[in-house]
């Protein structure tokens, strides 16, 4: 799976200013005089973003009474068919669907990509009165309606401006919990009148993971609580899990890592009295399940992707070399991935303690 997003991201370097040259500026659009009632939002990339799309499109979705279709990625076609306020949910990666779009006629199409150019060609050739994204890369040529992107400005935050562009939206960015299809969560019958903590040690570099030693001791203390960490992830993750089980001293852990589907995991987080996780997208479910998260930050851009509020304590070391990830790309670390390894269980423990 990077292999394949490494190449399309490649590839959109290569091409996609080649074919922002060729594209002639739009002719200026119209004014609409009737409401807008049919959408389409484009989202590339990855979970995260998916997610932190949600809120400012169930916003738009119950305020406005608009119909909105997804183009997206085929990894995040779960994530929207979680929830009851989407229209349909198309794939870039298959012809029907590019085809469905490319044949229907929009009010609106918004790309919500930050700095590739590919959805932004795609915005341009799909049939839409007005047409919408980020100011960035000279992709704004694409546009009839632009907004700045700024990276130090949380990423749920910005969505909610870039389609506040159109939208008169009454209220600054809130969240309107749930978000998600409600869903009855199997749970062995050894936790299902437990409390229950829930651990995400995975990441998608490797510049974002935490020794598992260090994961093992937390579930060591979390146990000594009479608490009952669980540890959950993906197949990406099995092997990082496994290990992290043989270094706990605790036999009260439990490993539900691959067990749990997306919705799942959501479901899960309704009955854990927190989320310890790693800058993911796993994080960013836990936020939109309303559950308290503590999160481990080093070079990602904790401005633009940490959670926001009480309910969340961000760790960061904020070393002067973090962080050093920018629209989605993280160099080789030249300092021992110290903005991650730095941070101590006892900061993990310490906030435990604030929130138990």
């Amino acid at each position: 799976m990077m292999n394949t997003i490494k190449i399309i991201k490649q590839i959109d370097q290569i091409i996609g200013p080649i074919l922002l040259k060729l594209f002639p500026k739009p002719a200026i659009s119209k004014s609409k005089d009737t409401p807008i009632k049919k959408i389409l939002v484009i989202r590339p990339g990855g979970m995260g973003d998916a997610l932190l799309l949600l809120p400012i499109l169930k916003e738009i979705a119950f305020s406005f009474h608009v119909k909105i279709d997804i183009l997206c990625e085929p990894r995040n076609i779960i994530v929207f068919n979680s929830v009851t306020f989407l229209n349909q949910v198309f794939s870039y990666k298959k012809f029907l669907s590019m085809l469905s779009v490319f044949q229907t006629k929009y009010d609106l199409v918004f790309d919500t990509e930050q700095s590739h150019f590919l959805s932004a060609i795609i915005t341009r050739i799909v049939s839409a009165d007005i047409k919408a994204g980020f100011k960035t890369n000279g992709r704004e040529k694409m546009y009839d309606k632009a907004i700045s992107y700024s990276q130090n400005i949380y990423e749920a935050k910005i969505f909610w401006e870039l389609f506040s562009m159109v939208f008169d939206l009454k209220k600054p960015f809130h969240f309107k919990f749930p978000y998600f299809i409600p869903q009855v969560h199997n749970q062995p019958k050894s936790f299902k009148k437990e409390k229950i903590i829930c651990l995400f040690p995975g990441a998608t570099i490797d510049e974002r993971l935490w020794p598992e030693k260090k994961w093992a001791k937390v579930m060591d203390w979390i146990a000594n609580k009479n608490i009952k960490p669980i540890l959950i992830g993906g197949s990406k993750e099995y092997n990082q899990c496994k290990k992290i089980m043989e270094l706990c001293k605790t036999d009260a852990g439990i490993n539900l890592c691959s067990a749990l589907s997306i919705i799942e995991t959501a479901a899960l987080f309704n009955k854990s009295e927190l989320l310890i996780s790693t800058d993911s997208g796993i994080l960013h479910m836990g936020v939109l399940s309303n559950v308290p998260t503590i999160s481990l930050f080093g070079a990602g851009i904790a401005a633009k992707w940490a959670p926001e509020g009480r309910k969340h304590l961000v760790i960061n070391k904020n070393l002067k070399c973090s962080p050093c990830t920018r629209f989605g790309s993280t160099p080789p670390c030249l300092n021992n991935l110290s903005c991650m390894t730095q941070i101590s269980v006892d900061d993990i423990i310490i906030g435990l303690t604030g929130k138990l």
